[in-house]
């Protein structure tokens, strides 16, 4: 039996395609038992805040895209920081964007919460990085 380092890893992402093309690659590396996908950030929080106390029904890692319409990644940071120190599991949120601006990455970095910025797709090295938030625990 396969011993993952990371038992959940959320993905939100309203792109259906960066989705399917990044659960798979996280799937082939076997670093984590189980993705959940969200096309809708607002459909995360409200699922972290209706399960804050439950560690199981939380991931260990979000990978969260920046730009989506309605909640985008801001809007999602903001929210999730009023909420995590309520949280009785450590959540990691990598930033998942296809977004090179530099200003981005220095405004992700201000969220406690965020522990990487990641440029799409995946890669090998970015998977690592996650992975070794499991390897950490």
């Amino acid at each position: 039996m396969t011993q993952y380092p990371l038992k959940r890893i959320w993905l939100i992402d309203d792109d259906p395609i960066h989705q399917q093309i990044a659960v798979l690659m996280l799937q082939k590396s076997e670093v984590v038992q189980e993705v959940t996908t969200f096309q809708e950030a607002q459909a995360a929080l409200d699922h972290i805040k209706a399960h804050a106390d439950e560690p199981e029904a939380l991931p260990e890692v979000i990978l969260l895209d920046l730009n989506m319409p309605v909640m985008d990644g801001w809007a999602f940071l903001d929210a999730f920081e009023q909420m995590r120190n309520g949280l009785l599991s450590t959540v990691h949120v990598f930033i998942y964007t296809s977004s090179i601006n530099y200003h981005d990455r220095l405004r992700a970095h201000q969220y406690p919460s965020v522990t990487g910025y990641l440029v799409k797709p995946l890669s090998k090295e970015d998977i690592q990085r996650i992975a070794n938030i499991g390897h950490a625990s």
